[in-house]
């Protein structure tokens, strides 16, 4: 087998694409650090063709400055650095100080999405953050009529049922709508405040980038329901 030095010395011996605003993990690497070199090579993508202008400025707000890590030059960008190409409806942020009137806002919100002339119920997504609230969801949407498959479940084939799962199953995906349930307080908006110390600090951090390819998975439309 070639090794990589071997095969970047070969013209067009293969095609890399990295999206640093995606990242959602600790750690990371750049590609220096792995030995590749792309000088005069790489291409900065600069158009978002999926969001529209509004919503890419709301997910953007939510991160503020901490911004994303470049995989080619290990130095930070801004994440609403692209160009939009479309606009849209603005987000709703709705927050409830209960579950019980956060799932019932749910409910409403999907059912008025699948009412709407041309919305289809595989065009909607609902994303949360962990897997007991994707547990919940399914739960709720199934006995109020609300045909739904978890995204733990789905193998990609076109399907007449709202898409529920985990933000970590959502990435690589988009949908024309998408609704982020059960989201912390702490994680509600830019002026939310972190948690103490620099664990908790990071860990507020990558829990806000998750947040954040949350959001962009929407097209056209993104409901987020806070619960305080």
């Amino acid at each position: 087998m070639p090794s990589i030095r071997q095969i970047q010395e070969e013209p067009d011996a293969f095609n890399l694409i990295g999206d640093g605003q995606q990242s959602i993990y600790p750690g990371g690497y750049t590609l220096g650090e792995l030995g590749i070199s792309i000088a005069g090579r790489g291409v900065v993508m600069t158009r978002n063709y999926r969001n529209t202008r509004e919503i890419a400025t709301f997910a953007a707000s939510l991160v503020g400055d901490s911004g994303f890590v470049d995989i080619e030059s290990g130095l930070r960008g801004r994440m609403d650095a692209a160009e939009i190409l479309r606009e849209g409806v603005q987000p709703v942020i709705e927050r409830f100080t209960s579950v019980a009137s956060h799932n019932a806002a749910l409910v409403a919100r999907v059912r008025e999405l699948l009412a709407t002339p041309g919305v289809h119920p595989g065009d909607v997504a609902v994303l949360a953050m962990r897997t007991r609230d994707v547990s919940s969801v399914v739960k709720l949407l199934g006995p109020a009529g609300v045909p739904v498959v978890d995204l733990a479940k789905y193998d990609g084939r076109v399907a007449a049922a709202v898409k529920v799962g985990t933000i970590k199953r959502a990435k690589g995906l988009e949908f024309k709508h998408v609704l982020v349930a059960h989201t912390p307080a702490r994680l509600g908006g830019p002026a939310a405040v972190p948690e103490n110390g620099q664990d908790a600090g990071e860990r507020v951090e990558m829990e806000r980038r998750e947040l954040y390819v949350a959001m962009t998975r929407a097209r056209d439309g993104l409901w987020v329901g806070v619960i305080a």
